[in-house]
């Protein structure tokens, strides 16, 4: 009987066998690898979340750009470095650029509100360029602005006589009663970017009146 009891007690202090330890070990091990592998998953998802965040909030940037500038158009032609005459607004080769009212100037500097703004896509970048002064001079540089990346299509077209119009002024020859010039009434946007794909949006122009002369 003391045999016995001396048996059991001996068996209860030599506690997990190799086996045993083992198993609990490979368990640990498949516990470890899982949440390893929730951890980093996790982490990829948030900074998936962030990257989409900051994409959305450069894109809701630059929409806000587009529509200041075009909501804020005034029929003001500018001369280019060479002197020559530049209409109010020109659309051409899918660029696209404008004069608009609403040039702030916290500094209280003397000079105009009226700015003149350059769209562009360049190495799928769409950047923005302005210039201090209207009517540029040899040495006027502009200053450039990234506004988005990542650009695999910008489209821009104008509104008038009921059509969309990719050019802009017109040429004479495609206008009613061979006029020179007609009224833009409002400006679309299709712009297509990594990972929103295309969004279009549409802008009403000021009723300006035909493109003025300098």
């Amino acid at each position: 009987m003391a045999c016995n009891r001396l048996l059991v007690s001996s068996r209860q202090q030599q506690g997990f066998t190799l086996v045993e330890l083992l198993v609990v070990v490979l368990i640990m091990a498949i516990m470890g690898a899982a949440a390893y592998d929730m951890l980093g998953t996790s982490m990829r998802l948030e900074s998936r979340t962030a990257e989409h965040s900051h994409a959305l909030e450069r894109l809701t940037k630059a929409v806000y750009w587009l529509q200041q500038d075009s909501e804020q158009y005034i029929d003001r032609p500018i001369r280019d470095v060479l002197g020559e005459s530049e209409p109010s607004l020109l659309l051409n080769s899918g660029e696209l650029s404008l004069t608009h009212l609403g040039w702030s100037n916290p500094l209280q500097e003397r000079r105009a509100t009226l700015q003149r703004v350059h769209y562009q896509v360049s190495n799928g970048e769409l950047q923005r360029l302005s210039w201090r002064v209207l009517d540029r001079a040899q040495d006027s540089a502009p200053i450039r602005q990234v506004l988005l990346d990542s650009v695999q299509g910008l489209e821009f077209a104008i509104l008038a006589n009921g059509a969309w119009h990719g050019q802009w002024p017109l040429a004479a020859s495609s206008l009613p009663g061979g006029e020179s010039s007609a009224a833009a009434q409002a400006l679309r946007v299709r712009l297509t970017i990594a990972p929103f794909g295309t969004i279009e949006r549409i802008f009403e122009l000021p009723s300006t009146g035909k493109e003025g002369a300098l």
